[in-house]
């Protein structure tokens, strides 16, 4: 699963702007911050303007800024309406299927609930999540391969209760 440059950017202006509020932030501004192309973000700033994520304000004293608190902006609907498709791989788009494979393949369908998982979890944050680093996590362990992150983080927590218990 992957987003585009443009999706990408568009979560960053986003991010931005949470961690700025109570003032006003422009385009120059921003785009030397993260190394963007100006350009590139003013059609950026432009679309999330017209879905309704920021206000902008022209003139002296003017710029940008959230439309809508943080805890209010879903990643999840942000990333739907900065994307043009969700075809993760040529079988799902219609005018493109020239696989041979597709009437006995099953990658489609597992490609597809994927990507349903991977939206969920886009679904499940909002703004204010990642700007504080909160974002949720609910997947189920017997759902979720091990890994040594994982493996790492339960010897860590046994660890400490251990040594809880030792006090």
């Amino acid at each position: 699963m992957q987003i585009t440059s443009y999706t990408d950017y568009a979560l960053r202006v986003l991010l931005y702007l949470a961690m700025t509020p109570n003032r006003q932030a422009n385009i120059t501004e921003i785009s030397d911050f993260f190394n963007i192309s100006r350009n590139h973000l003013v059609k950026i700033v432009h679309q999330l303007g017209s879905k309704g994520f920021v206000k902008t304000t022209r003139g002296k004293g003017g710029g940008l800024s959230l439309q809508r608190p943080p805890e209010m902006i879903n990643i999840g609907e942000l990333v739907r309406s900065m994307e043009n498709h969700f075809n993760w791989v040529e079988c799902f788009d219609p005018t493109q299927q020239n696989c041979r494979l597709l009437p006995a393949c099953g990658l489609k369908q597992l490609l597809a609930r994927a990507g349903d998982a991977y939206l969920q979890m886009l679904d499940a944050a909002t703004l204010a999540d990642v700007a504080l680093g909160t974002t949720p996590v609910e997947v189920a362990q017997s759902e979720a391969p091990a890994t040594a992150h994982s493996e790492c983080n339960q010897n860590q927590s046994l660890t400490t209760e251990t040594q809880e218990n030792n006090l």
